[in-house]
Formats: structure tokens, C-alpha cells, sequence
């Protein structure tokens, strides 16, 4: 061949060899493309994470915010219940809604009370250093949804959510003091005989700790699933409304709402709102986000 046909031969090589050099950049362009692609789906997937776990609680202590720690205004003292967050920026922690009630034991019916407002702000939690805000209370949602006074509702549906300063978010941690877990928020009803537990910061218990922790036994199931009554040696006093309420299986429960008294040989019993229930009413009553979620931890230790 002569060299012109040879360069020219020369020439189209390295043509095609440089259309499929550019082929397989562009191939490889849209394979890192496509993995950029999946790694926002993974760090979407990591936001979710973060989303649901949205704080690193790292292991529990006695300086905390937790399920257990006392709530107290002008209205009296009560203890809480669980932590629940809408983001990392914004966490509650619940009790009863008749702690914020100036008609807490009148017999006066949840939705006839005088209730604090929301956005009530001189609230104590212990271990904080700034007042916590009332943003749901069921008896004033209660009363402004029309529900029916003497209803299952009115009756038994007694849950707050106090929002926690946000210089404070650094000192809450989910795990209810004594027992541990949340794991999760039960869903459906428990059964008669099902062990459940609590512990109450009542003024009574006089700080001693057995009186404080308490195990229990549901024995019915009333007002259409929205209280459980459950029978204690150590029953929850004064002072315990509100406390968190665990099943056998570490899933949050319910809140302690009143004290029953026993006949006979039978042990005083407490009534114990069914948390999925008072939760789902705040969230569909429009008072709280949807995106409102318990925080939870794993361990759960009954002793």
C-alpha cells in the first residue's frame, strides 16, 4: 500500500477508535450518572433514617429528659409519659391532659373543663433549664371537635404534649427511666391478663424507689378500647398521671389517667388511656402533624 492510502487507513482507525473511546466515556458517564442517582436514593434513604432517629441519644442518665421526669405548672405536678419528635429540631413529651385542667377531679366532664391554652409556657420539666410549652391538650381539643360529653371519648381521652425548649433538645433521650424501651408504639388492643408497667413520680411514693416502678395485670378493656384497667399491689397515686404505661413486650402502651378504688380483697386499680388511640385523635383532629412519631430504644429490661 502507499503511505497516503496507509495514513488515511491510520486515520479512520483512530476515527472509530475515538468515537468508541467517547462511546464508552459517555457509557460510563451515565453509569456514574445512574450511581449518582442511587446514591441519592441511598442518602434519601439515610434522611429517612435520620428522619425517624433524628438525634443521637447515646446511653441513658439521670440528668435527662425522659419518659418518667416530673411535668409541673400552677395547675399541679404530674409525670410524663413518652418523648415524641417531628423532626430533630422539635420534640414533646406527653402526660395527662387533666395536669393543665383547673376542673381535674371536680367530676366535672372532660369537655365541660377549664382548661390552660395552648401555648400555656410556664411549664417545669425536670432536668430542663427552660420552661416547656403546652401545644395539645385532648380536653380543650375535645371540647372545640364537639365531642359528645359522657361519650367514650369525653370520658376517657387524656393526653397532653408539652413541646421541649429547643436548648434543651441536647438532654432528652427516649428510654423510660427504670424499665427502658420504648421499643414501639403498640398497635391494636391488649388482652386481659397482659403485664404492663409504669413508673410514677407521685409525692407519695416519698421518692422510694419500689414504689415508684410498678407492674401490673390488665383486667378489662373498656369505653371501646379506649382504657384499660389495670390492677396493682402498687398502684399509681396522685401524682403519677400521666406516666407512660408499657406492655410485657416493651411497647408503649398507654398513659395513667385515674385511680380506682379497690373492694374487698381486690387491689386498687388505675385507668390507662390507649395511647394509639389519644395519639391518632390529636393527628387527626388536626392539632398535631401527621408526622409526629414516638421516639423509641431498644432495650427493655422488666425487672
Amino acid at each position: 500500500m502507499t503511505d497516503p492510502l496507509l495514513r488515511a487507513i491510520h486515520r479512520a482507525l483512530f476515527t472509530q477508535r475515538a468515537i468508541a473511546v467517547s462511546l464508552l466515556l459517555l457509557v460510563a458517564l451515565a453509569g456514574c450518572n445512574s450511581d449518582s442517582s442511587t446514591t441519592d436514593t441511598v442518602d434519601s434513604g439515610v434522611a429517612a433514617v435520620s428522619a425517624a432517629v433524628p438525634r443521637d441519644y447515646g446511653e441513658p442518665s439521670n440528668d435527662q429528659i425522659r419518659p418518667g421526669v416530673t411535668i409541673s405548672s400552677s395547675y399541679g405536678t404530674c409525670t410524663s409519659n413518652f418523648l415524641f419528635y417531628l423532626n430533630a429540631d422539635t420534640y414533646y413529651i406527653g402526660t395527662a391532659a387533666h395536669c393543665f385542667s383547673q376542673d381535674t377531679n371536680s367530676g366535672t366532664d372532660p369537655c365541660d373543663s377549664r382548661n390552660a391554652p395552648r401555648g400555656f409556657a410556664e411549664i417545669t420539666i425536670e432536668n430542663a433549664d427552660h420552661p416547656g410549652e403546652l401545644v395539645y391538650s385532648s380536653w380543650d381539643a375535645m371540647q372545640q371537635e364537639g365531642e359528645q360529653r359522657g361519650g367514650d371519648v369525653c370520658s376517657y381521652n387524656d393526653f397532653a404534649l408539652v413541646r421541649i425548649h429547643h436548648d434543651d433538645l441536647d438532654k432528652v433521650h427516649p428510654s423510660a427511666i427504670h424499665y427502658g424501651g420504648p421499643t414501639a408504639l403498640y398497635s391494636g388492643l391488649a388482652a386481659v391478663g397482659d403485664d404492663v408497667y409504669s413508673y410514677g413520680q407521685s409525692p407519695f411514693h416519698a421518692g422510694v424507689s419500689s414504689l415508684q416502678s410498678k407492674q401490673g395485670r390488665i383486667t378489662s378493656v373498656v369505653g371501646g378500647g379506649w382504657l384499660y384497667r389495670v390492677s396493682s399491689d402498687n398502684p399509681g397515686l396522685s401524682g403519677d398521671s400521666g406516666s407512660a404505661v408499657l406492655h410485657e413486650n416493651g411497647q408503649a402502651l398507654a398513659i395513667l389517667s385515674d385511680v380506682g378504688v379497690g373492694f374487698g380483697l381486690a387491689p386498687v386499680s388505675n385507668g390507662v388511656v390507649n395511647l394509639e388511640k389519644a395519639l391518632a385523635y390529636a393527628k387527626a383532629s388536626g392539632f398535631i402533624a401527621q408526622g409526629v412519631q414516638l421516639a423509641t430504644w431498644s432495650e427493655f429490661s422488666p425487672r
